[in-house]
This record gives C-alpha cells, sequence and structure tokens, in this order.
C-alpha cells in the first residue's frame, strides 16, 4: 500500500505528460512536475518515530535538544529512508523520458 504510489502516479501522468508537453512545453512541463514532486515534502515532514510507550511528556515546555529523539538516528526510519533511496536509483519512470 506504501509503495503503489509510484505506480498509480506513473500511470496518472503518463498521458498527463504529452498534454503538458504541448502545453507548456519542455522546461513548463518540467517545472510543473517539480512542483507536483515538491508537495512529497509536506509528506516527508510528517515521517518521524512515535512516542515511546510509558514515557511521560514533560509539560513545562519542550525537552531540551539533548533529550529529543532525533530522526537520523532512527533505525527503522534510516532502513525505510535507504530501501527509498534504492528504489528510486533504479526505477525510471516512464513519463520522465516524454513521447
Amino acid at each position: 500500500l506504501v509503495v503503489s504510489g509510484a505506480s498509480v502516479s506513473g500511470l496518472a501522468l503518463g498521458p498527463l505528460l504529452p498534454h503538458l508537453l504541448d502545453t507548456y512545453g519542455w522546461r513548463g512541463a518540467l517545472l510543473l512536475l517539480a512542483a507536483i514532486s515538491f508537495n512529497l515534502v509536506a509528506a516527508g515532514a510528517l515521517l518521524r518515530p512515535f512516542p515511546v510507550p510509558g514515557e511521560t511528556p514533560v509539560a513545562a515546555g519542550p525537552p531540551p535538544p539533548a533529550s529529543r529523539p532525533r530522526l537520523l538516528l532512527h533505525g527503522p526510519f534510516l532502513r525505510y529512508a535507504v530501501a527509498f533511496a534504492l528504489v528510486d536509483a533504479g526505477y525510471y519512470v516512464p513519463f520522465v523520458h516524454g513521447e
């Protein structure tokens, strides 16, 4: 379910790209594709570790920086990020290549 978005976007953007190329040219089409991809930043910002069970949050403000959970030190997130970096390195979506 998580990785089905790449397939759905490949199917949706395949027929859309020739229309974008005819309407906006190759520079405009790539700019629009970049704008669509930029929306993934908001989804990526939501990726953070769940709170640890049994740990009570501090009500007197945010914890000091040294005790905050660091996303780049979180094992499951690192495995997820490395897996998708490898997938993106070898996966070429047909709509990127144009007509």
